[in-house]
């Protein structure tokens, strides 16, 4: 005869996941205008740092900003000359008050377009101290060039093509799918093992980033996000992996395997009410660990 008894366990949820680069530290480039690449600085695998020269490429748009900026500056320094000549005019008696008011209003009008032209070639990337060169694209992090889709003299005319993707991978998530029932289970915090099919025999540590706040309606599944450090660049986006989470410590109510008989779809164990004498009870049985299993009646201790 065998006694049930309360432990302290650690439950443990394993559940499918992969892995995706950090959308933090991730960069899909993509033309900022109309044009044809004329110059890739890097190729594909090519280690990059934040504001490193990507891509140059030449553009209609760019052509008609930068002629734009051109003649709003020359009107501006002409517009300066104007007030400076009709200032001085003035203050020699010969020239009139209503002329020099006249020549800083189209001074400052001046000013407002060579701004409005020098913010379109900013928005454009261009910097308007280099006028006359290509578009120069660069990185807006540093990384290491995953993708690339384009090469020099193709024509790119959609906005929303990634020429190529910049990503950060000394961090990575792995998400795991869990189910509905238990996502109760998981919580911010918890520690997680995860196994790749590609390192076998082999885990990796972290801890448990986030619980998604919303269900797959197909799937029935939430996403849990699990944080990895990957300094050597082992873990690859898409890789396919294992997760063990390994929830808190709570006291539960244990009872050996061979203690619990199966009625139909009841499991039942016999506990003795007084000696000698039995009562038939139906249990709910969780988890079992060696040679015990983890049961939801807590009637069955004395």
């Amino acid at each position: 005869m065998t006694t049930a008894e309360k432990q302290s366990l650690r439950r443990e949820l394993l559940a499918p996941a992969s892995v995706e680069a950090e959308p933090a530290r991730l960069a899909k480039i993509s033309p900022p205008l109309p044009g044809r690449i004329v110059r890739l600085f890097v190729h594909f695998g090519d280690a990059v740092k934040q504001g490193q020269p990507l891509f140059a490429m030449d553009s209609p748009e760019l052509v008609a900003a930068q002629s734009d900026f051109l003649k709003a500056r020359s009107a501006f320094s002409l517009s300066e000359r104007n007030v400076a000549r009709q200032k001085d005019l003035l203050e020699h008696g010969i020239g009139a008050a209503r002329e020099s008011e006249l020549a800083q209003a189209e001074r400052d009008t001046a000013q407002s377009e060579l701004e409005r032209a020098t913010m379109r070639l900013r928005l454009l990337g261009m910097d308007p101290g280099k006028v006359g060169a290509p578009l120069t694209v660069t990185s807006p992090l540093a990384g290491r060039v995953i993708d690339l889709a384009t090469a020099p003299g193709q024509f790119q005319n959609d906005p929303s093509v990634t020429l190529m993707t910049v990503a950060d991978l000394t961090s990575v998530w792995v998400t795991a799918d869990v189910q509905e029932k238990d996502i109760r289970r998981v919580a911010a915090g918890d520690e997680a093992l995860v196994a790749f099919a590609a390192y076998p025999g082999e885990t990796f540590s972290g801890s448990v980033l986030f619980v998604g706040d919303l269900l797959d309606a197909e799937t029935r599944t939430t996403k849990v996000r699990v944080a990895l450090p990957n300094p050597d660049l082992r873990l690859k986006p898409g890789m396919f992996a294992t997760v063990t989470f390994k929830g808190k410590a709570a006291d539960e109510v244990v009872v050996p395997t061979t203690a619990v008989v199966l009625s139909g779809e009841r499991s039942m164990v016999y506990v003795e009410t007084s000696e000698w004498t039995f009562e038939k009870r139906v249990v709910e049985v969780g988890d079992q660990i060696g040679a015990r299993v983890v049961s939801g009646n807590a009637v069955l201790l004395p």
